[in-house]
């Protein structure tokens, strides 16, 4: 079964307050309501009592004199009175009640006493609307005033501590402790116990990259020894064992590839991630890159015509921006079948260098998933890949202050797009 989601805070704190209220005022309205009754109950008792004694001592006589809002008559009865009624006559409310005064041995004489309340009556329905309206008046007065003292002392606080904690991030771990001085009585051990977290975490934050940073050193050498050698012995080896010598040799440059992008990761995470930033024509820097992939698929690339307008130059690292288009040109190759474009674009705010395939494209549902690390997209499956590709690209346009951004290219495929702010044009010779 599904858990519930809690209620907020404040709504919960602020109605059990109001219940609170109402279940006091509820409770005094009611035993105010008792208790008239009661003083009641014992006022006519002590009239009775009196209009009985001075029929008997003959100090009374009935009936009684008019204008006291007492009635006494004698009656007889078979059987001893119950307690005082409350009855409604021509709008005014009466109590009546009957005491034995005479008990003869055939029948009973009863005194029965009328006596006219409707003034208590008035009086205690006036008592019970002010206190109504006075419980209306501290419930909006606990509202408000609660409300405020939850909006300074928990909701405001609780905010203060939300921004601060968006603040951070793996980077920071550990170098940004939240002062739990500033912050109410309660909350201060939550504060505590998250410094105390984020020193863990940072510290194993560190030690995950050291050590990641540290293994793709020490991978770099021998696999660049292997490599180098399995090139050396395709000429020497003989033809049948040619085939083995080359998959030998294409494997350690993908692997010595991987262990590249894997310090490039660590690097990044570290801000370590050193740039060699320049001012470039992007054309002529689409150009080196396309001469440099041509070997690799010179029946598939296509170089698109030169634009008929200056292009802005753009301040980039250019190894890093081949290292994109390698990787983006890479995928482009390996998930489509027809030929891949590269292109360069410009508007008044950007320049963009373009990869255009004609493969399957990637869904627009999953183009941010598949920026994050080792997630690979629905059209990836059944081929081989690391899922650690364009989250290099990302990562390495994030640094160079561009964006990697994923569109729909004419006619079907992907349109992979690498985005720059233009930087001012060079000088005229």
């Amino acid at each position: 079964m599904a858990l519930r989601s809690l209620p907020s805070l404040r709504v919960w704190l602020q109605s059990s307050s109001l219940l609170a209220v109402v279940a006091g005022y509820s409770a005094l309205f009611a035993f105010g309501s008792s208790l008239a009754e009661a003083e009641r109950l014992e006022r006519h008792q002590r009239l009775v009592e009196q209009i009985s004694t001075g029929l008997s001592t003959g100090a009374l006589s009935l009936p009684l004199p008019q204008g006291f809002g007492v009635q006494a008559a004698l009656v007889l009865g078979d059987q001893y009175p119950e307690r005082p009624a409350l009855r409604l006559v021509d709008d005014s409310y009466w109590l009546i009640s009957r005491t034995v005064l005479l008990s003869p041995a055939d029948s009973i004489v009863l005194l029965e006493v009328r006596q006219n309340i409707t003034a208590s009556i008035q009086s205690q329905r006036r008592d019970q609307f002010l206190l109504i309206a006075a419980a209306g008046m501290s419930l909006l007065l606990v509202s408000l005033l609660f409300r405020l003292v939850l909006w300074r002392g928990l909701i405001k606080p609780l905010q203060s501590l939300a921004g601060e904690l968006s603040l951070l991030s793996a980077d920071s771990l550990g170098q940004r402790t939240l002062d739990p001085v500033g912050q109410s009585r309660e909350l201060q051990p939550i504060i505590e116990a998250f410094n105390q977290l984020q020193s863990r975490l940072a510290d194993a934050w560190h030690r995950e990259r050291r050590f990641i940073d540290g293994v793709a050193h020490e991978l770099r050498t021998p696999i660049t020894v292997i490599s180098g050698h399995a090139q050396s012995l395709q000429a020497e080896v003989p033809a049948e064992r040619k085939a083995k010598v080359a998959l030998i040799a294409a494997e350690s440059e993908r692997l010595g590839e991987l262990v590249t992008v894997m310090l490039d990761l660590a690097r990044s995470d570290a801000g370590r991630l050193s740039l060699a930033l320049e001012s470039l024509d992007p054309e002529l820097l689409l150009v080196n890159v396309f001469e440099r992939l041509q070997t690799l698929a010179s029946d598939r690339l296509r170089l698109a015509p030169p634009a008929r307008v200056e292009l802005p130059r753009i301040t980039v690292d250019p190894e890093r921006v081949q290292q994109c288009l390698v990787a983006l040109v890479d995928n482009a190759l390996k998930f489509s079948e027809g030929p891949v474009q590269l292109a360069v674009s410009a508007s008044s705010d950007a320049v963009t260098l373009h990869v255009h395939d004609q493969g399957p494209g990637i869904p627009e549902s999953e183009r941010i998933q598949v920026l994050e690390r080792f997630v690979r997209g629905s059209t990836a499956i059944g081929t081989r890949g690391s899922g650690i590709g364009l989250t290099t690209v990302n990562l390495l346009m994030q640094a160079m202050e561009g964006e990697l951004l994923i569109g729909d290219a004419l006619g079907g495929g992907a349109d992979m797009q690498l985005r720059f702010k233009p930087s001012d044009r060079p000088p005229a010779p």
